[in-house]
């Protein structure tokens, strides 16, 4: 093992006082503990700060604390980005764990990624490990097939849409600045995978079925939560996003034809109005598609399920 590789926890929390102690407890159990805590809290009101406090009086671990103004989990993500010195990071909810060790596999791949060409080394973008269900033990969503990383990554890229599921990945630094997370004048959220996919068209995924990461299904991120408007809001950029970036995606990623339908639906239910839909889109025959098919099919799907608009409170 390297000594020398050194990695970052990073968590956003928001108000997590009564779970914070999950991904601490875990880290605590690491049986490596070449790596820093992160801290991002979004704003709590809480006693967050005095709960830290007392982990770092406990920990084997440095762990590093800031507060700022509540705008969010990928705007708070965006923001630790300032303080992260080391090459990789891994993201680890404010109510989910980490299995004994993750840290100890992390760094073992990591060295063995850096025996590769530097330009493939380079190509690579994030570690895709799995996750289990707190619950069953089970691991969510199908195994990676066993050749993944030999293929192209436009191929590697086809393959990954089918195997669903939660996922939990260590990240290069030095690409995460290069695609931060967007910001929206109607919605102070961002949808993480708008940030993923892109990066995606750009660089591989290291893709591994060690386990990494206890995602707990029970409990509700409020360093996510957000009015129905706001959230429906941030739907539609995304559909927009996947429209206009991943549509030639379209045969295998069943998001980017859904989205079809969604973009329109979501431009309905917060009054944005469908001069402004196709102002936005940019290649003509997705607006074709969005006009002819979408917009009756959302309008139909309204119906069906009886929604409501939301408002902008």
């Amino acid at each position: 093992m390297d000594e020398n590789i050194y990695l970052t926890v990073c968590t956003p929390t928001y108000n997590r006082e009564q779970t914070l102690h999950i991904p601490f407890e875990s880290l605590m159990k690491q049986t490596n503990k070449n790596f820093k805590w992160l801290i991002i809290d979004d704003g709590s009101t809480d006693n967050t700060k005095q709960l830290v406090d007392e982990y770092k009086k406990k920990s084997d671990f440095e762990i590093e604390y800031h507060y700022k103004k509540n705008e969010g989990r990928c705007i708070a993500l965006n923001y630790s980005y300032q303080f992260i010195k080391t090459e990789w990071v891994i993201n680890l909810d404010s109510d989910d764990a980490y299995c004994e060790q993750t840290i100890e596999k992390i760094i073992n791949i990591i060295n063995k990624l850096k025996k590769m060409k530097k330009e493939e080394y380079n190509e690579i973008w994030q570690i895709s490990g799995r996750c289990i269900d707190s619950e069953t033990k089970e691991m969510i969503g199908p195994l990676y097939p066993d050749n993944i990383n030999e293929l192209s990554r436009k191929k590697q890229d086809k393959v990954r849409a089918k195997v669903r599921g939660e996922k939990s990945c260590c990240r290069k630094l030095e690409i995460l600045k290069k695609f931060p997370f967007p910001q929206f004048d109607d919605t102070k959220y961002a949808g993480e995978n708008m940030v993923w996919y892109n990066i995606d068209l750009y660089y591989k995924t290291y893709c591994t079925n060690e386990v990494f990461r206890i995602y707990y299904r029970n409990t509700i991120d409020s360093a996510t939560s957000e009015k129905s408007f706001a959230k429906t809001r941030l739907a539609y950029h995304y559909n927009i996003f996947l429209l206009n970036k991943l549509f030639n995606q379209f045969t295998y990623k069943f998001e980017v034809r859904r989205s079809i339908i969604n973009v329109a639906r979501n431009a309905i239910l917060t009054d944005l109005k469908y001069k402004t839909v196709m102002s936005e889109l940019e290649k003509w025959y997705i607006k074709l598609l969005v006009s002819i098919i979408g917009y009756p099919m959302a309008h139909l799907y309204i119906i069906l399920k009886k929604e409501k608009k939301y408002k902008n409170n």
